[in-house]
């Protein structure tokens, strides 16, 4: 029996794609950059093969493998992993790079091609006598009964197995470079253990000549294509490729020996945290530095965090890095950090799961498994559940991980937002809604639709969703949704139904750009060391670099319960934009991660910080309450009450939005018609002018009398004209009875008054 296997000399060291911040132009089409400086041996994404004259690619796995071949990454193979095809291999330069906002200029390969397939095809059907290749129509996976990507395994060049769910069906790729009749080729190594065989496709017929086979089983053609037909059992099969011009390899040697792992473990990166030198303050933020500087230059444009149970922080990076760190005690002098997996699509999740690390990526969630006795990198890239849908669409990124109590999985996907941000590309059935996957990863569905950019989601301990989302097309400014099973959050095209509503479900609150225009995820506190928060809600905003308490009201809004209510700012910032935050369960304390890559007021590419309770007093508000001609607001200490009882001491302003197709809304009086947007503008899309988009119509209301509670922490402003709004805001500027000075805003919603 020939074995597929080979030594190899040394460790594979993997880098992450480069990307370019925003503003920064692409690079030409006529000069193509490749995938990076120090090039990494293999990345998942939507990979391309045949470039045309412009530079795009003829040929295209929308969940794609692309790996480099040999010692000297001379060669490469990239892989339809949702077919289970070999899109086609190459030799020279491996593939082009995946900027954050490349505007869909995906990977493609830049060397000399030796074969291709063509998309929706499937590279495996079952059964040694299948009488045709199935063919994929729109996006997804085949039926069920079909070839998928089960898991990857980094060793070698890289294992691929496939498998037929809920079947014991498996074939085991292994690819590698060797040289044959005075030519390299690129070898396929299959072990196939199936039940009826296995029919694989070879390539192209008029590449028939350069394609060699050996092992059991017999060549044909089928549809057109040359395929190879192996017999049940466990076989061993090896497809050979020349390049083209060479003849038909006949000859290519065996290797013989283990495959060793890659291991990133030996070469850690120590840094040393910043403690906040703050004082007064009850939260503050202290820094950690990331590993910046480490062997594989990989950037740290941070989008996911989690902690394990004895304290160790996992994070994710949007070039496809996982990193574990640990030390994170009180004074951060000496934090420790390996690199535990890379080469990933776009990881904008990442949740411990009974110690297992699990990521979101664009092209599903990823399970990620160490070595014997959980040590070492990342050995296997085990496929948790990949039924979420693809397209070549740049903006459609699949954001976030969250865990209710009973083990299931929550992530958000984004629409499929056009270049200019106005309007959507072509749709599949998943874009902009929000899914549930069952704790075995066997299953995954809907839980509501409509969403735009939703960078983030969050769950309470009593299973409680909750998203923002980010101005555009349908979406006024960006809101902060409290979800409902079924729920419809204001896009139409993204509802996923028969008729496009007319009308969305009400968010929590929206939010005014200059306090968030670019929302991120939301945490619940659920910490014993962190002060009067416990129990309650915070947001993320991306575009500000900031942290708000949620202040909730659950009210009556045509027949049905209504969550509504505001926002108040932290006196914390961050250093890039706020987009996930997780409690570490060992000092009880808030960390935040975040990147730059788009609008954002960030000044770093990525960032992980602390924010931490001082056990100082927390004098600002941590409740808000509308009823009929009033609205009360609830502080942490009590008021000085000769200030807080001066209606001068208050502000209150009114306004509403207009939900449209048109990117975002001006402000708008409560009083008064709203303004439509022009009937066609860019894309053929209606649109705001830039008058009507500058202009700022609020209502002044006026404070008639504020009331002090009996414990002076609430006050009770009576107004007049208080009203149901899209907005409100809220500005005091009073001093709590300890004489400290309190100045600050809360912006909420009111959909219903209660009575008093």
């Amino acid at each position: 029996m020939r074995s597929f296997l080979r030594s190899l000399g040394c460790l594979l060291f993997v880098v992450p794609l480069l990307f370019a911040q925003a503003g920064k132009k692409a690079p030409a089409k006529s000069a193509p950059k490749e995938l990076a400086e120090a090039p990494g041996r293999w990345v998942f994404g939507t990979i391309g093969v045949d470039r045309k004259p412009d530079g795009t690619a003829e040929h295209t796995a929308l969940k794609g493998l692309a790996l480099r071949l040999g010692e000297d990454g001379k060669h490469a193979l990239a892989y339809d992993t949702e077919l289970a095809r070999v899109v086609g291999g190459w030799s020279g330069k491996f593939v082009t790079e995946m900027n954050l906002m490349s505007r869909g200029e995906y990977p493609t390969a830049l060397g000399s091609v030796y074969f291709s397939t063509d998309d929706d095809l499937a590279g495996l059907a079952v059964g040694e006598n299948a009488t045709k290749l199935a063919r994929r129509t729109g996006y997804g996976h085949l039926w069920a009964g079909h070839y998928r990507l089960a898991n990857f395994q980094p060793k070698g060049d890289g294992v691929l197995t496939f498998a037929v769910p809920g079947s014991a069906d498996r074939v085991i790729e292994i690819p590698r470079v060797v040289d044959s009749n005075e030519a390299q080729v690129i070898v396929r190594a299959l072990t196939t253990e199936t039940a009826s065989g296995v029919t694989v496709l070879l390539g192209r017929t008029k590449d028939a000549d350069r394609i060699g086979v050996r092992g059991p089983g017999r060549r044909e053609q089928l549809d057109g294509w040359e395929v190879y037909r192996i017999p049940a059992g466990k076989q061993q099969v090896e497809i050979a490729y020349a390049p083209v011009g060479a003849a038909r390899p006949t000859g290519w040697p065996e290797e013989l020996g283990p495959l060793a792992f890659a291991d990133f473990s030996t070469k850690k990166v120590v840094t040393q945290g910043e403690l906040s030198t703050k004082t007064g303050e009850p939260y503050v933020t202290d820094r950690i530095k990331l590993p910046d500087d480490n062997a594989w230059k990989a950037p740290m444009y941070v989008s996911g965090v989690d902690f394990f149970d004895d304290g160790r922080v996992a994070i994710c990076t949007f070039h496809g890095d996982v990193w574990i760190g640990s030390g994170l005690d009180a004074k951060l002098e000496q934090v420790t950090w390996e690199r535990f997996a890379t080469g990933l699509y776009h990881p904008l999740g990442l949740k411990v799961v009974n110690g297992t690390i699990h990521v979101t990526c664009r092209d599903g969630l990823w399970k990620l498994l160490p070595g014997p006795g959980g040590q070492g990198s990342a050995q296997t890239y085990a496929v948790f559940n990949s039924d979420i849908q693809v397209t070549k669409n740049f903006h459609e990124y699949v954001f976030d991980l969250q865990t209710d109590g009973a083990g299931n999985l929550y992530f958000i996907k984004a629409g499929p937002v056009k270049k200019g941000g106005r309007g959507f590309d072509d749709l599949c059935d998943h874009h902009g809604a929000l899914f549930k996957v069952n704790p075995n990863g066997s299953t995954m569905s809907v839980v509501a639709t409509g969403f735009r950019a939703p960078n983030g989601i969050g769950i309470s301990p009593t299973g409680q969703l909750t998203s923002g989302d980010n101005e555009g097309t349908w979406t006024p400014v960006c809101r902060l949704n409290w979800i409902k099973q079924g729920g419809f959050y204001g896009v139409p095209p993204l509802a996923h139904r028969t008729t496009e509503p007319t009308d969305y479900d009400r968010p929590l609150c929206w939010m005014p750009k200059d306090v968030d225009n670019s929302s991120g995820g939301q945490v619940w506190v659920t910490s014993e060391q962190w002060g009067p928060w416990k129990g309650r809600l915070l947001h993320l905003s991306y575009g500000t670099c900031s942290l708000y308490g949620v202040l909730p009201q659950e009210v009556e809004f045509r027949g049905q319960p209504q969550m509504q209510g505001g926002l108040t700012r932290f006196n914390v910032n961050f250093d890039s934009g706020a987009m996930r935050a997780r409690f570490n369960p060992k000092d009880g304390q808030l960390y935040v991660v975040g990147l730059r890559g788009w609008q954002t007021t960030a000044v770093k590419n990525g960032c992980l910080q602390r924010v931490r309770y001082t056990g100082e007093k927390v004098r600002t508000p941590l409740d808000l309450k509308v009823a009929q001609g009033r609205v009360e607001v609830r502080f942490g200490e009590a008021l000085d009450p000769a200030v807080a009882k001066d209606p001068g001491s208050w502000n209150i302003e009114i306004w509403n939005y207009l939900w449209s197709a048109a990117y975002g809304s001006p402000e708008l009086s409560t009083k008064v018609k709203p303004v439509a947007a022009a009937e066609v503008g860019k894309d053929g899309k209606p649109e705001f002018s830039k008058e009507q988009m500058s202009q700022t119509k609020h209502d002044l209301l006026k404070v008639t009398r504020v009331e002090l509670s009996a414990d002076g922490r609430t006050a009770i402003l009576h107004l007049a004209d208080l009203a149901p709004c899209m907005q409100i805001s809220l500005k005091y500027n009073v001093r709590s009875a300890d004489g400290t000075e309190l100045s600050g805003r809360i912006t909420n919603t009111i959909h219903a008054l209660p009575a008093k």
